[in-house]
């Protein structure tokens, strides 16, 4: 049987590409938020993590809103 080809970007793909992007982008800006407000008692890999956590929850939110 046929698989019918899919048409155009899905709600799911979009739901996928969160889990990803997010946590990514968060690791990111917890990168710049350490080379532009540089304090000695910041760890910079402290502030990729945190990032980094900060931005699967926020993935996750938005799955279970539109999921």
């Amino acid at each position: 049987m046929a698989r019918t080809p899919r048409k155009g970007i899905q709600k799911d793909d979009v739901l996928t590409w969160l889990g990803y992007a997010l946590p990514v982008l968060g690791g990111l800006l917890g990168v710049a938020y350490v080379n532009i407000f540089y304090m000695d008692f910041i760890n910079p890999v402290w502030a990729v993590g945190i990032g980094a956590i900060l931005g699967w929850v926020a993935a996750r939110l938005i799955r279970k809103v539109l999921g």
